[in-house]
Formats: structure tokens, C-alpha cells, sequence
């Protein structure tokens, strides 16, 4: 940070797509790392992916359309959305993601749809290899643009990596990855990977609200980038996640609380599937006034659409005793 602030300040207010640099060790680091070979012609750096949603919905958004969403889901995604008027309409995920056979046959009025197919948010599901190359076909059909939100696709545990869709042979995917999983959400980092006219329309309106990203901060992350610190730092956090992961299925076998864990393969947070009478949203306030936020899976759904049987347990920002000490309070209820 300290060399990116001491370099010869730019006399203008920067690229609305971003630094270059950046763009282009984004480029490489996505080809090494997820598979998906661009240009950085195809990159715009937005300031996080909310910010890229806000843009792509003033693009393309208005109050006759439709934006299909996984339910449950991320709703400050469906919020961005719905301020320009446009409907949210639910499709429901199992184990294997999004129910591509339960997109609404009706898609005339529907522009985007919006999806976290490597890490679900919140079951932790991943899209499967068979649905993933379903949708793309379906998007093809219905000419309907995927945004796919790879947020924490980098990390994965036990499993294969799934090319993203935008690695797959299509047009239609728009692709939104993020530092914030990786790094830290105070970075306010992010970009966005599609064809060149959106992109070229994205920078086009972000001119008019703040012209360019910081670029102190994206002359720091390059160096970041070229100097390989970043793929060191996410592979020494594969091993401190995945030693959590493993203390936190450990916790609960030796749990007398009934439940089981899921959604473990990936990402930063597991499942908890209840097997007692009280739902989850019940057991969550419970947790709640004890100090131990553990939400339900249902607060991240349309309402009453999905079983109230399941608890979302974080593990990223907690200690190993705050792991056990979370599974304790579940013991005590």
C-alpha cells in the first residue's frame, strides 16, 4: 500500500474500467485459478459486487421485467434488483442447486438470472455439472442473461473444482467476483467479467456517479496479485478453513444435539439440518439471546417458501473455542 500511494499520482480522475495492471493480473489469475480465460477488455473493477449489481440493473432493468433468484438466497441481491421496479421471482435449490426444471416456463419478461452456483448462498450447495450446462441452454433459449456470483468460489475442500459458467462455451453469463471472501470486505474490491459492450456500458455510467475506483488501492492490489502473495495467502487459508471445518464437524458427532452437518464441501459456512420439534427460527432466537448468532436458513428465503428445519453455522471469523462454545449453546436448548 505504502509504494502504491508513494507512486506519481495520476493528473486525471483514472479509468472508469479500472487500472489496467489490475485488469490484467485479474485476467491471469483467473485463467491459473478458475479456468475462465478473458481479455481485460472483458473486466470492469467495480467496488464490490452490490456495486456491480446497481450498475448492471440501471442498465438493464425496469418495472416490466423479471429477475429469477435462488430461494432461498442473497436478498441484498434481490433488494438491488427490486429498486428499479423489477419483480423478484423465487426458483427453489436442492442438494444439487438451482432446480433448472423449476424456472417458471413463463421467461418473456425476465432479464437476468441471478445465481451463486459454486457455494450456494445460504445451503452450500454446489450446482451440479449436469444443471450447470442445462441452464446455459435454457439462458440460450430464452436469450435471458445468468449473473453468476462467484463470492467465495475459491474455496473448496474435498472436492473437484467446477469450471464456473463463464468458463462454459456461452455469451450469456455475466460473471461478478469479489475480495472481499479472500481478503477483506473493507477492501471494497471487486469486478465484473462479460463481453465488451457491457462492459463498455458499465464504465459508461459509472462515470457519471464516480468516475473511477480508488486507485491507491488498485495499484497496491496488483502488486499484490504479480508478486504472488495473493494465491499464497488463499492457499494458507484453505488449511486454516479447512482445520475449522473439521472442528466444527467434529463438535457436532460429539454433540448430543440431534442435527446433521451439510454443505461442507465448499465455501465458509455449513448447514445445520434440525431433527427436533422446535423449528430452526425458534432455536435461532434462543441462540440469539444467549449472544451466539446462528440464523435460519428460512430468514434467507421468501416467506414461508422453505422448510424451517435448518441453521447456518459461519466459520470463517470465529476462533476454534468459539466453534466448540456455538455447539454447546445448541446442546443446552
Amino acid at each position: 500500500m505504502a509504494d502504491a500511494a508513494g507512486a506519481h499520482p495520476s493528473s486525471d480522475y483514472g479509468c472508469a474500467l479500472g487500472l489496467s495492471d489490475l485488469r490484467n493480473e485479474i485476467s491471469g489469475y483467473l485463467r491459473r485459478a478458475r479456468g475462465l480465460t478473458v481479455g481485460p477488455d472483458q473486466i470492469i473493477i467495480t467496488n464490490g459486487t452490490i456495486h456491480a449489481l446497481h450498475l448492471l440493473s440501471s442498465l438493464f432493468l425496469n418495472s416490466s421485467n423479471q429477475v429469477f433468484v435462488e430461494n432461498p438466497g442473497y436478498q441484498l441481491a434481490w433488494q438491488t434488483f427490486a429498486l428499479t421496479g423489477a419483480e423478484i421471482v423465487p426458483v427453489p435449490v436442492d442438494e444439487d442447486g438451482l432446480i433448472v426444471g423449476a424456472i417458471p416456463k413463463d421467461a418473456s419478461r425476465a432479464r437476468f438470472l441471478y445465481i451463486t452456483p459454486s457455494h450456494q448462498f445460504p445451503t452450500g450447495s454446489r450446482l451440479s455439472l449436469g444443471r450447470r450446462r442445462a441452464l446455459i441452454d435454457w439462458a440460450h433459449q430464452n436469450q435471458i442473461l445468468i449473473i453468476e456470483d462467484d463470492y467465495d468460489g475459491e474455496f473448496r475442500y474435498d472436492v473437484p473444482q467446477l469450471a464456473p459458467l463463464a468458463a462454459l462455451s456461452n455469451n450469456c453469463v455475466i460473471y461478478c467476483g469479489t475480495f472481499s471472501k479472500t481478503l477483506f470486505p473493507d477492501l471494497r474490491v471487486g469486478y465484473v467479467v462479460a463481453n465488451p459492450a457491457i462492459i463498455t456500458a458499465m464504465a459508461k455510467l459509472r462515470t457519471m456517479t464516480e468516475y473511477a475506483p480508488n486507485s491507491i488501492i488498485q495499484g497496491a492490489l496488483t502488486r499484490f496479485i504479480a508478486d504472488h502473495h495473493f494465491e499464497r495467502h488463499i492457499q494458507k487459508m484453505r488449511k486454516i478453513y479447512a482445520r475449522k471445518r473439521m472442528i466444527l464437524s467434529q463438535a457436532i458427532e460429539a454433540s448430543a444435539f440431534p442435527a446433521k452437518l451439510t454443505g461442507l464441501n465448499s465455501g465458509l459456512n455449513a448447514v445445520v439440518e434440525l431433527k427436533v420439534e422446535d423449528s430452526a427460527t425458534v432455536i435461532s432466537r434462543k441462540l440469539q439471546a444467549q449472544g451466539v448468532n446462528i440464523p435460519a436458513v428460512s430468514h434467507y428465503a421468501i416467506e414461508n417458501s422453505v422448510a424451517d428445519n435448518r441453521l447456518i453455522l459461519g466459520y470463517a471469523d470465529a476462533s476454534e473455542e468459539q466453534l466448540f462454545d456455538g455447539i454447546q449453546c445448541l446442546d443446552k436448548i
